[in-house]
């Protein structure tokens, strides 16, 4: 896999500021970004906000123009210390054509979010050679498991590199221990970017993929798409989490659920020595665990660990 170097953003340490961007989707209620905000403030951090807010244009924050110049305003600010994502949704993709490559590379900072973040998480390694962090949101901060909330502050404290905890990994196909870039996030926004200059490059990477609120079916085509464009055949190692439909399921329902989903990418990959996991701890519910997206991973599927360096 042909990447740039990588580029370690910098620890943080009480009382840095954290300022919070909307890249992408409106908040209908300011309950969850109060809690987020609160939770900071506990964790030791400051917080910077727009003063207004974000004006909402219907599904986004925002237009275009204006979020992709706050992004650019926080990064050249002294005095903030990383960008953290108001929430997902949708609207990374309409940035990426708007965003200065020399700006991102001039400031790098840590940037925070998962779900449409994926989208931003792939150009910052792709194409500027920086990590970034794949997790919670700070409306979705509320919500997360101790451990999530744990390991989130751990990250940004400059621990990011400490072995993953795995204890209800699945070894779905084992093999030989594997080493490459950690790419991946969620599966739908990876969809939205294939056949655009912006599609990562998934050779020999270790990728991590999770989605929420899709059927079957859905979740069923997007692998076949992935796996259609040569791209399933590409990774050193596949990594699986939260594949949540909107609805609520029991357990054993949810079980069944993700081993259709385990069943059909071991399919697609039938031909490949690659190691399949299973359950690793992100997604859209509490336990959504921190990852350094574009660092060095090595998955050791005898060992069951995920370590970063």
């Amino acid at each position: 896999m042909q990447t740039p170097p990588s580029i370690r953003p910098k620890p943080l340490k009480r009382g840095d500021t954290i300022a919070i961007i909307a890249p992408a989707g409106q908040i209908p209620d300011t309950k969850g970004l109060e809690q987020g905000v609160s939770i900071l403030r506990e964790m030791g951090f400051e917080v910077k906000l727009p003063r207004n807010l974000w004006p909402g244009t219907g599904y986004l924050a925002d237009t275009d123009s204006n979020r992709a110049l706050e992004m650019h305003k926080m990064l050249a600010d002294d005095d903030v210390s990383a960008l953290l994502a108001l929430r997902g949704g949708f609207g990374c993709l309409r940035l990426l054509p708007l965003l200065d490559l020399k700006e991102l590379k001039k400031h790098p900072k840590p940037v925070i979010g998962f779900s449409d973040l994926t989208i931003l998480h792939t150009l910052l390694f792709q194409q500027c050679g920086l990590i970034s962090f794949h997790g919670p949101v700070l409306t979705s901060l509320s919500s997360c498991s101790s451990a999530a909330l744990e390991r989130f502050h751990a990250t940004l404290m400059g621990k990011w590199d400490k072995p993953l905890p795995l204890k209800s990994i699945e070894i779905l196909r084992g093999g030989d221990s594997v080493t490459g870039p950690l790419v991946g996030g969620n599966l739908s926004s990876i969809i939205s970017i294939l056949s655009t200059p912006f599609q990562p490059d998934f050779r020999e990477c270790i990728l991590f993929l999770e989605d929420v609120g899709e059927p079957l079916y859905k979740l069923d085509k997007m692998f076949t798409q992935l796996f259609q464009a040569g791209i399933l055949n590409e990774p050193a190692a596949i990594l699986l989490g939260d594949f949540s439909p909107s609805q609520e399921m029991d357990s054993l329902e949810s079980i069944r659920f993700h081993e259709e989903i385990w069943t059909r990418v071991l399919e697609l990959t039938e031909n490949t020595s690659i190691p399949v996991w299973g359950n690793l701890p992100i997604g859209h519910r509490s336990n959504n665990i921190i990852l350094p997206h574009g660092s060095i991973a090595n998955a050791d599927s005898c060992q069951a660990s995920l370590s970063f360096s």
